[in-house]
């Protein structure tokens, strides 16, 4: 099926003309097998629990109900800090100590390893709350994945879990959220549990509100919506120039939190 067979004006859930057109264009761009709208509903995520634990990414445990091991891949298992960058045309607003570049340039580098990344995956289209937002209010944002493991890690850490494209009006602002483990897979190829690629890189872009992630499905480099401060740094400075991380910490506790819900039951 071709991209605008996948995702045309009848298969959209959404009439948000700049919603349906990042989504084609980043189709277009990695070339999934099919796109999937999530809608946050119970049944969504025990359908995508199921395909993780068939594809062996959640191996279910005897302790109790509900309760998994993660086959997390050896290469994958911590945050890319070296490989954490912040985008912005200036760069004396951005801390000494965070890794930055023009914003142009990493799109270079980026749109490139995307190119064909999803071929043989699914592209899932996420709808979530921003709490974090420094609008003054929770904005709206999106994520694309093509780690139903992201997706249901989504779920989890959701205070509105019910966030489906059909919220977004036909001008509604939104955050972007572009993500991918950067594992193509070729027809025919077994897929492993925890797909990766060696390459990885976050890049933030505060001042377009989108934030870009490849080759990790690891929590703190997948889950992007907690990661962008739309203040336009990614840490405010203090007045004596230090950096306040509360922020950063309450995010870091968050993915924590949800890193920890396959390991234990589930208290339903």
């Amino acid at each position: 099926m071709t991209i605008a067979g996948i995702i045309g004006p009848d298969q959209a859930p959404t009439t948000h003309s700049g919603l349906v057109t990042w989504v084609r264009d980043v189709a277009a761009l990695t070339d999934p097998d099919d796109v999937v709208w999530c809608d946050g509903s119970d049944a969504e995520r025990e359908r995508l629990t199921r395909i993780l634990i068939d594809a062996g990414t959640l191996i279910p445990q005897q302790t109790g109900p509900r309760t998994f091991r993660c086959a997390l891949d050896a290469d994958d298992v911590a945050q890319v800090g070296r490989h954490t960058y912040v985008c912005t045309r200036d760069e004396a607003a951005v801390d000494p100590a965070i890794n930055w570049m023009e914003p142009v340039d990493m799109k270079i580098i980026l749109t490139e390893e995307y190119r064909g990344c999803m071929s043989g995956r699914v592209l899932y289209v996420v709808p979530f709350h921003l709490e974090t937002s420094t609008a003054g209010s929770p904005m709206l944002g999106v994520q694309i994945t093509d780690s139903a493991y992201v997706v249901v890690s989504m779920h989890l850490m959701s205070s509105d879990s019910n966030v489906g494209p059909a919220w977004f009006g036909d001008g509604a602002e939104f955050v972007r959220c572009l993500h991918s483990v950067g594992a193509p897979r070729r027809a025919g190829q077994a897929d492993v549990p925890w797909p990766c690629d060696h390459t990885k890189y976050v890049a933030q872009f505060p001042e377009t509100r989108t934030i870009w992630s490849y080759g990790s499905g690891f929590p703190g480099n997948a889950l992007l919506g907690d990661e962008l401060d739309l203040s336009g740094v990614p840490l405010n400075r203090s007045e004596n120039g230090t950096t306040r991380a509360v922020a950063a910490e309450a995010r870091r506790a968050g993915i924590a939190s949800m890193e920890s819900w396959f390991a234990r039951p589930s208290p339903r």
